[in-house]
């Protein structure tokens, strides 16, 4: 069979000026540029295969699902960060940047962030450590230290430049700003943040200066405040001789560092109204009790008062007592004089009966019987008079000796004085003095005019 003549194709050349050649290598770094400047980073989920880690410490595999598979590589910067070690097979949520690995053209992704898919290994990790601690009895109440509650000086630890020292900053100064601050700055974010903030707790402790402690931040994800998850930071808390509150975060967070901790407190200004009282609180509850205080004394004073006017209306005027006892001495002498007539009477009519009868006996044994007798009878009338004059003396010298004690004169000579106004009475207080228009005070040995007190 004769084949027919094939004539050559015709090649159309385009003009050279239109012409855009790339080298491979140019056209690789395009597309590597492109990709992370389009897309840039994304959260991606699959399986884990073909897990490869090098002495270089980076982490390589394959991550998969049943559509698709791509490389991914994490370097050892940020795989230090993870909390777990992945596995082929593990379902894994990475957070990384898609790029293109120019020398084979392969495409890739660079993790940043990798966790364990369903439950995060932060999330792991943190009740790892929580249910560690609590163990141990690091949580327990019994623990925790009460907080003072007008402190001396508190100490802050926490970015000096974060929102959180300027919230708990004005909330201390607008409820008590008399109390002052020390600022312990410290990183709050990153992998040197747990020793920073453990090294500012060893300086407050070793300086002394305050009585309570402050540990906080303002809001952020799991893995930016994860540095107050640290186990050591958590021991440096629990073995702080200061008291420590810890206030990270909003109030959904909860850290270890909330936990083992004195005091949570949900947010730093939260913390900072619980560390110290309200200014305009106190002043009117000082007030409130100021009040009853003055209320209570002027009652006491007006129940004492009436006390003092009662006893003082029973105390007896002592020229009254005096004449009491002068009437008392005047009616005893008056009395002994009637008991000794009648004495005496009584034995001169037995004497004038006896000399009667003595003379109706004429036989001299009779009369010398009836001398004897009569002599005896006033043998016994003289004794029986002395005894009873004696009884009688000694009971007006007892009177005589009461008079003597309840009687002004003896007041005077034990250094007191009585004092009397122009009238001849008796004054008691300085009050009545100054009413006065003469005063006279009486001595043991005499009596001074003055003038009364202006």
């Amino acid at each position: 069979m004769i084949q027919p003549l094939l004539h050559p194709q015709k090649t159309i050349k385009e003009p050279t000026q239109q012409r855009k050649v790339y080298s491979v290598g140019e056209l690789a770094l395009k597309v590597r540029r492109q990709l992370e400047s389009e897309i840039g980073q994304i959260w991606i989920t699959g399986e884990i295969s073909n897990l490869s880690t090098p002495g270089s410490g980076h982490w390589y595999f394959t991550l998969k699902d049943a559509d698709a598979q791509l490389k991914c590589a994490i370097f050892r910067n940020r795989n230090r960060s993870a909390r777990f070690t992945p596995q082929d097979g593990q379902q894994v949520l990475m957070r990384a940047k898609i790029s293109l690995y120019e020398p084979r053209g392969d495409l890739q992704l660079i993790g940043e962030y990798i966790e364990p898919a369903g439950e995060g290994a932060l999330q792991v990790a943190f009740n790892r450590l929580k249910q560690k601690l609590s163990n141990e009895g690091l949580f327990d109440q019994e623990h925790k230290r009460p907080i003072p509650t007008f402190p001396n000086k508190i100490g802050i630890i926490t970015s000096p430049t974060g929102a959180a020292i300027k919230d708990v900053l004005t909330v201390l100064n607008r409820r008590m700003p008399q109390i002052p601050v020390l600022i312990y700055p410290s990183l709050v974010q990153g992998d040197k943040a747990a020793v920073n903030l453990m090294k500012q707790i060893e300086v407050a402790n070793r300086d002394k200066q305050c009585d309570v402690l402050l540990i906080t931040r303002g809001g952020g994800s799991l893995e930016d405040m994860w540095c107050f998850n640290d186990e050591h930071l958590a021991r440096a808390i629990r073995s702080s001789d200061i008291p420590v509150v810890s206030a990270v975060g909003h109030e959904i967070d909860i850290s270890i560092s909330d936990l083992v901790a004195d005091l949570r407190a949900p947010t730093p200004s939260a913390a900072a109204e619980l560390l110290v009282p309200d200014q305009a609180t106190l002043i009117h509850k000082l007030s409130v009790i100021t009040r009853r205080l003055k209320n209570e004394f002027e009652h006491q004073l007006q129940v004492a008062q009436a006390s003092l006017d009662k006893l003082s209306s029973r105390i007896v005027h002592p020229k009254q007592k005096l004449e009491q006892s002068r009437n008392l001495l005047r009616e005893t002498t008056q009395e002994l004089l009637i008991a000794y007539r009648d004495i005496a009477n009584d034995k001169y009519a037995q004497l004038i009966e006896l000399q009667y009868r003595l003379k109706g006996y004429k036989p001299r044994q009779e009369l010398e019987y009836r001398k004897s007798q009569l002599a005896q009878t006033h043998k016994t009338l003289i004794k029986s008079f002395k005894e009873l004059l004696k009884d009688k003396k000694q009971s007006v010298a007892f009177s005589a000796q009461q008079l003597n004690d309840l009687s002004p004169l003896a007041t005077l000579g034990r250094g007191y004085t009585i004092t009397e106004d122009e009238n001849g009475k008796v004054l008691t207080s300085v009050k009545q003095a100054k009413k006065a228009k003469e005063l006279t005070t009486r001595f043991v040995d005499g009596e001074i005019k003055s003038n009364p007190l202006n």
